[in-house]
């Protein structure tokens, strides 16, 4: 189990574009990696994709303009945007503040962009990164994409959905089964002592929006509240005990075999 706070970690600079903190890194997961991205501002990010991974993001702070494919929406702190695999993204920052969101990587296969970690990605990226950035254009990086692209997904502000819809049983947001992902809202009421689902073959995250608990797992028990980004591995069973607050948090769960 690893339970950080989500603006603690290795800071990574990709060509002064922006500035990632590393929370879960890929060589200690088998599919999943979660970062903290933010964006320096007013300025054009570059139009880029990855073939070998799926995306979502979360904003934390900060507004601007996030295109998935030939859409463009606008981004605000509650928003959240699902990148499939393959799609040409790109993150504008339009005021004097950064634009900021939790990252989740998502891979298609344990080769992981054959890159041992996070910072090793950023490493054979940042020049490539910064030249689309100038150019405007996602060609620079010389890659095909050669299979169907699923359509991408962006919620305005996700705090939107009403206690009603959230009350009792889990929202999805991002359902991509086949390809061995999916993120839920999840809230549970003040008190509640909650079970994990059967989590064979499959690793979870979670962010924690609201509301504070402990979790134990075997014979550790971790307090979690908001900010905290946890994981938890694969075939790991937990119990999670609510406090006196409303828990509500975000569950991303990656299919491992």
């Amino acid at each position: 189990m690893i339970n950080r706070l989500y603006t603690e970690g290795q800071k990574l600079d990709v060509a002064g574009l922006n500035e990632i903190t590393v929370l879960i890194d890929r060589s200690e997961t088998e599919l999943t990696e979660v970062g903290w991205n933010c964006w320096t501002p007013n300025q054009d990010g570059p139009p880029h994709k990855h073939n070998d991974k799926s995306q979502i993001f979360y904003v934390t702070n900060g507004v601007g303009k996030i295109h998935l494919g030939k859409d463009v929406f606008d981004a605000k702190p509650g928003s959240l945007a699902y990148v499939p695999a393959g799609l040409v993204h790109q993150t504008i920052t339009t005021t004097d503040e950064r634009l900021c969101y939790i990252l989740f990587n998502v891979f298609l296969n344990p080769q992981k962009e054959g890159h041992l970690t996070f910072a090793d990605h950023i490493e054979k990226v940042k020049q490539i990164r910064k030249q689309q950035a100038l150019s405007g254009k996602v060609e620079v990086d010389n890659e095909e994409t050669n299979f169907e692209i699923r359509p991408a997904k962006f919620i305005e502000d996700i705090n939107s959905y009403s206690k009603e819809e959230n009350a009792g049983s889990p929202i999805m947001l991002v359902d991509e089964t086949d390809n061995r992902l999916h993120l839920k809202l999840v809230t549970h009421s003040p008190g509640a002592v909650v079970n994990s689902d059967n989590l064979k073959n499959t690793e979870q995250t979670i962010f924690v929006l609201n509301g504070n608990a402990s979790i134990t797992i075997e014979n550790e028990t971790e307090e979690i509240k908001p900010g905290k980004i946890l994981f938890i591995p694969s075939n790991i069973e937990y119990q999670m005990k609510v406090s006196n607050d409303e828990l509500i948090y975000l569950c991303l769960s990656a299919l491992t075999n």
